[in-house]
This record gives C-alpha cells, sequence and structure tokens, in this order.
C-alpha cells in the first residue's frame, strides 16, 4: 500500500549497505520515475536483486542508476514485472559494473519499455555467465538486436529465454551474436 513516489536522497545516509535485495518488490502503487542519484552514496552494494520487481506504476529508469555501485554482481529481476517503465533503457546503465555475473530476468515483463536495447549495454561486464530471460516479454523493444550485444561476455553459460516473447524486435540475428561466448 506504500503510494507517491520514491523520495530522492532516500538511501543517502546508508554509505555501508551491500544488499537492495527485493527493496521495492510488489509496491504496485509507487508511481513516477526512480529518482537520479538513488544509490549515489552506496558504494557497496553487491545486490540488486528484484529491488524494483513488479513495481508496475514507475515509469522511468535514469541514467547513470548505478553509475556508483562498482562491487554489484547481481541484477536478478531489478526492473522484473515494470509494466509501466517507459521509454529506452538509459545507454550505458550497467557501464560502471564490471563485477555483474547474473542479468537473469533483469527486464522480464517490461513491456513497456520501447526503442532499441542499447549497443554496448554489456560491454563493461566480463564476468556474466547468466542471460536467461533478461528482456523476456519486452514487447515493445523495437529495431534489431544490436551487434556486438554479448561480445565482452566470454563467460556466459545461459542464454536461455533471452529474447523470448520479444515480438517487436526486428531484423535478423546479427552474425556472431554469440560468437564470443564458448561456454
Amino acid at each position: 500500500n506504500l503510494t507517491g513516489s520514491i523520495p530522492t536522497g532516500l538511501f543517502d545516509k546508508n554509505p555501508n549497505v551491500t544488499r537492495f535485495m527485493n527493496t521495492f518488490e510488489w509496491c504496485h502503487n509507487l508511481t513516477g520515475s526512480i529518482p537520479t542519484g538513488l544509490f549515489d552514496k552506496n558504494l557497496n552494494v553487491t545486490d540488486f536483486s528484484g529491488t524494483f520487481s513488479s513495481c508496475h506504476n514507475l515509469t522511468s529508469i535514469p541514467t547513470g542508476l548505478f553509475n556508483n555501485n562498482p562491487n554489484v554482481t547481481d541484477f536478478i529481476y531489478t526492473f522484473n514485472g515494470c509494466e509501466n517503465l517507459t521509454g529506452s533503457i538509459p545507454t550505458g546503465l550497467f557501464d560502471k559494473n564490471p563485477n555483474v555475473t547474473d542479468f537473469e530476468f533483469t527486464f522480464g515483463s517490461c513491456s513497456g519499455l520501447t526503442g532499441s536495447i542499447p549497443t554496448g549495454l554489456f560491454a563493461n561486464n566480463p564476468n556474466v555467465t547468466d542471460f536467461r530471460y533478461t528482456f523476456w516479454d519486452c514487447t515493445g523493444i523495437t529495431g534489431s538486436i544490436p551487434i556486438g550485444l554479448f561480445d565482452k561476455n566470454p563467460n556466459v553459460t545461459n542464454f536461455s529465454f533471452t529474447f523470448c516473447d520479444c515480438h517487436n524486435l526486428t531484423g535478423s540475428i546479427p552474425t556472431g551474436l554469440f560468437a564470443n561466448n564458448p561456454n
């Protein structure tokens, strides 16, 4: 029954937090954009699993949301079920998170996301092993899969359902999409 929007600076006085697992999960009535800089003071975070999962009325992800969180390993279910997130996935959203190992269901069922998947979205995440359901049911994402999307992720062992039910992806599958993923 939480209503309204997430306040700016909510976690500014919590520099030692290591986990935001399921923090706002199922908060259907939270509205508006996720505040810019929400996690800027939380340098020790390792886990964003389910942080905003099923927050049906959040509307956008700010650019640089995770820029100050270099130790993150898990983005499992982070935005899963956020049906009303609109606009594109911000370019460089995970650029400052080199230790990520899991993007399972990160944007699953985010049907309101539009635009193309940003080129190089996972280019700075060399330790990823799991992309299961990452874009599952993202029916609003359009355009083609970017060339080289997984080129910098040599340790991936699971791509199950990565693009399942992405009905509006267009074009052909890029040549060599999985060429750098021998595992």
